[in-house]
């Protein structure tokens, strides 16, 4: 069984993509979290094989998650994707997180099978 962490401020994506993680990927437990630092108090609990983050939320932008989660060595960014509304092209990515954007309007074309692929 895998591990999965949606983390999203609006709970109608997070609920819809927990939706059709559920359907569409194989062997997952999915927990959910509505902001960074929610989603710090599940990852010191339990280990993650795949994070799903927003970008814009309250208190963490996921990209500041994914910043602390790898220089804490907590998680490995490579497997850290973040669905985004914005244009991907406004969100800075530092070269040193190995992390993937994904427009929200890709979930189904883009993001499921990469998910697939990351959970192998």
């Amino acid at each position: 069984m895998k591990n999965v962490l949606i983390i999203d401020d609006h709970v109608d994506m997070r609920k819809t993509t927990a939706d059709f993680l559920t359907l569409l990927v194989d062997n997952i437990e999915i927990d959910e979290a509505e902001d960074g630092d929610q989603a710090l108090l599940l990852i010191e609990k339990k280990k993650y094989d795949l994070i799903i983050s927003d970008q814009n939320m309250p208190t963490l932008s996921g990209t500041e998650l994914a910043s602390i989660l790898s220089k804490s060595g907590k998680f490995k960014t490579d497997k850290f994707l973040i669905i985004t509304g914005v244009e991907i092209e406004n969100i800075n990515v530092s070269s040193e997180l190995k992390i993937e954007v994904f427009d929200k309007a890709q979930l189904i074309e883009k993001v499921i099978p990469r998910i697939n692929e990351l959970l192998v």
